[in-house]
């Protein structure tokens, strides 16, 4: 069981008014993710067998630190671009495990700016997670499904959100424990307006 009182640092892994909007069709960039940082790997070996084909496996990735985040470029296809993903993860102090990751890139065919939020397994689901900036309103963001590496929520960034994230010092999710109990999970910010910079 989770405890709100979790003492919590952050490492480097990797506000808005307006209600939440999420991505109907980020769940297409979740492959690239799944080859890049081992999310979904069940999934990704199953479709393997079905097709009795092996993919050729990501080279080594590249990344740079900026601050508080980390940019994480990898070749998944020798003939195409670097996908690259800005990526913090907050980690508790007393065991050392990770919390919470926040993953940022385009995604999909459209090449939609976005978030995925990953959250510890185990949380009361129909609550969702809560994103707050600074002293922002909290915005719901419904959890879309969990895998072995965490329940998943996303969102499109886009303006009131996007300029409050690059003007903010910090955010936060809250989520409910299995017994109903809120855990709030601070993550910084410092060097978020850097990396998105650099995304391809």
């Amino acid at each position: 069981m989770l405890n709100p009182q979790a003492d919590l640092r952050r490492r480097t892994g990797a506000g808005g008014h307006s209600p939440a909007r999420t991505a109907p069709r980020l769940i297409n960039g979740l492959l690239a993710i799944a080859l890049l940082f081992g999310f979904g790997t069940s999934v990704l070996a199953q479709t393997q067998t079905q097709t009795q084909t092996q993919a050729p496996a990501p080279a080594e990735p590249d990344i740079e630190r900026i601050q508080d985040w980390a940019l994480q470029c990898t070749k998944v296809q020798p003939d195409k671009p670097k996908t690259c993903f800005l990526i913090h993860d907050v980690f508790r102090t007393e065991n050392n495990q990770r919390i919470l990751q926040v993953v940022v890139g385009h995604f999909g065919q459209d090449n939609v700016l976005g978030a995925i939020f990953f959250a510890p397994l185990g949380i009361r689901l129909p609550p969702g997670l809560l994103l707050k900036i600074d002293q922002s309103d909290p915005q719901k963001l419904p959890i879309e499904r969990c895998t072995t590496k965490g329940c998943q929520a996303q969102i499109i960034l886009a303006d009131p959100l996007l300029a409050a994230l690059k003007s903010g010092n910090g955010g936060e999710i809250t989520f409910e424990d299995a017994a109903g109990q809120p855990v709030a999970v601070a993550f910084s910010l410092k060097g978020f307006t850097a990396g998105l910079g650099k995304l391809p």
